[in-house]
Formats: structure tokens, sequence, C-alpha cells
């Protein structure tokens, strides 16, 4: 959807290709954002893809834990139950199945959890970004400045190109920590 809307927005820009001469000498000023890089670049995206790593390892420390435990339950139970009454084994197998399950529901909650705060984190710096462009925009008196991540941009000016200016007044404005929790 996004996509075919870019589409629809370069299809409109290359409607007046042929004018492009005249659109300069007439005011129009297009510029160009990379939202994906700047994304990659700010320094509170750094900062945060960082947290989120350093909580994943800490969280996939537990999980492997958890799982060893799980094969040390399976090996105990393939070991002994040839000697273990009937009701033991299905005990120990009881005691496998709920472990199986607990680390699946571990597992799942914890991929959530960094999804969710992947989400809060891009949210909240593309919804900076967009301020960020909108002012320029304004300042500079761009007609039009569009988001060049997806490939629908084939070509731009390197002044016309924004991304590296919003990185840089990015960084100067939001310095702190994104809370994200």
């Amino acid at each position: 959807m996004r996509k075919r809307a870019v589409m629809g927005v370069v299809c409109f820009l290359a409607s007046f290709a042929p004018v492009v001469g005249a659109a300069e000498s007439s005011g129009i000023k297009i510029g160009l954002v990379n939202f994906q890089k700047c994304l990659n670049s700010v320094e509170q995206g750094k900062k945060a893809k960082e947290a989120l790593k350093a909580e994943f390892d800490t969280k996939q420390k537990k999980l492997d834990l958890q799982q060893n435990e799980l094969k040390r339950i399976r090996d105990d139970v393939e070991k002994q139950k040839l000697v273990m009454s009937e009701e033991a084994l299905r005990s120990k197998e009881n005691d496998y199945k709920t472990k199986v399950m607990e680390i699946q529901k571990n597992l799942g909650d914890f991929r959530q959890d960094l999804m969710t705060k992947e989400g809060k984190m891009t949210s909240l710096i593309l919804e900076n970004l967009r301020k960020l462009v909108a002012e320029v925009g304004q300042k500079e008196n761009y007609t039009l400045i569009v988001e060049g991540s997806q490939d629908a941009v084939i070509y731009t000016a390197s002044k016309d190109d924004l991304t590296d200016k919003i990185i840089s007044l990015y960084n100067q404005r939001y310095k702190g920590n994104l809370n994200i929790n």
C-alpha cells in the first residue's frame, strides 16, 4: 500500500519531468530523505538497539538454561525408564511436558516483548524524523520531500538528498535515551 502511494507520487512527479528546468525556475523544490538510513544512523536508535541486544542476550541465556534443564530431564527419563515404576515414569514425562510448554511460553513472550519494544522505538524515532523533515521543508521552502528507502526513487541529485542533514539535526536535538518500556 505504502509502496503504491510512493509510486503514485513518483509517477505524478515524473509527469513533470519534461518541465524540470521550468519547475526549478518556477520554484518547485523536491527533497529526499531515506528514513531507513536515518533509523540505522541516529544515536538514539543505536543506543536503543544496543539496549535491546543486551536484553536479548540476557533472556537468551535464561532460555538456554531452561533448555539444558529440559535436556537433562529427558536424558534422565530415557536412562531410568526401564527401572522406574509406571507412575514415576508418567510423573517424569509430565514434568518434561510442563517444562516444554513453559519454555515455549517464555520464548513466545520473549519474542513478543522484543518486537513490541522495537516497534515502539521505531515509532518514536519516525515521529521525531517526520517533525524534523517538516521543519526543514518549511524552513528551506521545499514543495515536496519524499521518503527514499523504497526503490521507487531512482535518482536524486545529492544536493536534494536531505538524509545526512536530518540525521545530524536529529542527533543534535534528541540526545537522551528513548523511553520504550
